[in-house]
């Protein structure tokens, strides 16, 4: 059997075109995650695509993944939006991340090696001597380190990928609260506690001081989200410059 030769050139075309597709779906995604595309608005395919110097069809590719990941709605015959900012929805943001986090936690208990639990620990002790001097997006890396490191000692891989996704949809959010509360040292002396309380596989109490850290910012949801519309709409959003402020 005669086999077919492959067509010259084809496999590096793909090839440039996936790592093209890739590039502009990150470009677009860390535009949805600092809100840069704005709530309530139409997306602007052609601007996009002008400004990332690529065709429409990556864009386009790029926007319907950010609309399975729930950063984007498609309207029929009108395009893709940013849904607004509401209490309701960052209210449920919360609630889900809640859930994942304390089932999270309780089998962390259960199920983590003992090298697991010591590299928990090492996060909390490095995190909660370091807090003072961190800037608020690098409270929120440590603090999504920590938590995702519970995740994947779940052993659940589900629940590990959620939580990614939605610490991703929830960052900005999470910078504006974490600004507003000022509780920086409070975030790092959770950790060390919620560690004490898996080093002893205490799952209850491990659950209980989760929830406890959590709804910090759950019981914040209406100030939170007042705070977030004023800052992106005002152009002050959360800075990633390593200022303690949000300018």
């Amino acid at each position: 059997m005669t086999k077919e030769k492959p067509i010259p050139g084809a496999y590096g075309a793909r090839s440039r075109a996936a790592d093209t597709g890739q590039r502009v779906y990150e470009a677009l995604r860390q535009k949805a995650i600092d809100y840069t595309l704005r709530p309530g608005e139409r997306v602007n395919e052609v601007r996009l695509a002008s400004e990332l110097d690529v065709s429409r069809t990556p864009v386009r590719a790029g926007l319907n993944r950010l609309v399975s990941e729930g950063f984007l709605k498609l309207v029929p015959n009108k395009g893709f939006y940013r849904p607004a900012i509401d209490i309701e929805t960052i209210r449920s943001l919360f609630e889900m991340r809640s859930a994942i986090e304390l089932l999270s936690v309780r089998l962390f208990c259960e199920r983590a090696g003992d090298d697991q639990i010591d590299a928990l620990e090492h996060l909390a002790t490095v995190f909660q001597r370091a807090d003072d001097t961190l800037s608020v997006p690098q409270i929120v890396d440590e603090d999504e380190r920590f938590h995702e490191s519970i995740a994947h000692g779940s052993r659940n891989s589900e629940a590990a990928r959620l939580l990614s996704d939605m610490n991703s949809r929830m960052r900005f959010l999470r910078l504006v609260a974490l600004e507003r509360q000022n509780c920086n040292q409070v975030t790092g002396e959770d950790h060390a506690r919620i560690a004490r309380a898996i080093r002893t596989r205490d799952s209850a109490q491990a659950v209980a001081l989760m929830r406890e850290h959590i709804d910090l910012m759950l019981n914040d949801v209406t100030e939170i989200a007042r705070e977030a519309v004023v800052r992106i709409y005002l152009g002050a959003g959360a800075s990633e410059s390593g200022d303690n402020t949000f300018s």
